[in-house]
């Protein structure tokens, strides 16, 4: 069984991570079906911000418990399975925001190139291939810094200013797009100001954001 491989090659537990139970999915391993079917929408966050250069945006549910615990393997285990199960958590939603706000082009905030070596993949695009959602690659990041969660604000702002470009195929196409950027996780919103600038600064007539969860 691919489970048992994965857990004595030390990749995978035997255990739910969260609840203890048997991890009965043989393609990760880290967590129960129960607690897998815990993600849901939470509905009643209103984050009280506002984000420069961003026309809307979404979040489909807080920073913590289950899913905190799975967006942290996914980035630090580098357990791609899960990357693919939060997108078809929150595929559903994805959707009905894009019906919403009506995009020419769905994308990604990308990580660099060295950490996607350095993980294997990028956890964003990931999400999105397990959401079924139809994305392009549209952005570049230029400038790699330390994880941002170790970062204060002020300095968050500072890593992602003038963090990504526009790839050039995409130079002449984005002029006058409505554009729906997909990143995991919101915080202070400085990544989110840093690659709505930079669409527009390109020609994108509106960037719209769809973030799975926000930490307060």
């Amino acid at each position: 069984m691919l489970g048992r491989f994965l857990s004595s090659s030390g990749l995978a537990e035997d255990r739910c991570v969260i609840c203890g139970a048997y991890a009965d999915d043989p393609y990760q391993g880290y967590l129960c079906g129960n607690c897998m079917d815990g993600i849901k929408r939470d509905i009643s966050i209103r984050p009280d911000r506002k984000l420069p250069q961003v026309q809307g945006f979404r979040v489909f549910s807080r920073y913590e418990g289950v899913l905190r615990e799975i967006i942290r393997l996914v980035k630090f285990r580098r357990v791609v399975p899960l990357a693919r199960r939060i997108g078809k958590a929150v595929a559903e939603d994805i959707g009905e925001y894009a019906e919403l706000v009506s995009p020419d082009i769905i994308t990604f905030v990308p990580v660099h190139i060295f950490r996607r070596w350095g993980r294997g993949f990028d956890q964003n695009e990931e999400i999105l291939r397990g959401a079924g959602v139809e994305f392009e690659n549209v952005l570049v990041r230029v400038k790699y810094s330390r994880p941002l969660a170790r970062l204060s604000k002020s300095r968050r702002t500072a890593s992602v200013r003038g963090a990504f470009r526009v790839r050039t195929r995409w130079r002449e196409r984005i002029h006058g797009k409505r554009v729906l950027v997909f990143d995991d996780v919101i915080t202070t919103g400085s990544t989110a100001v840093s690659v709505a600038e930079t669409l527009t600064g390109a020609g994108a007539s509106s960037v719209y954001f769809y973030f799975v969860a926000y930490e307060d």
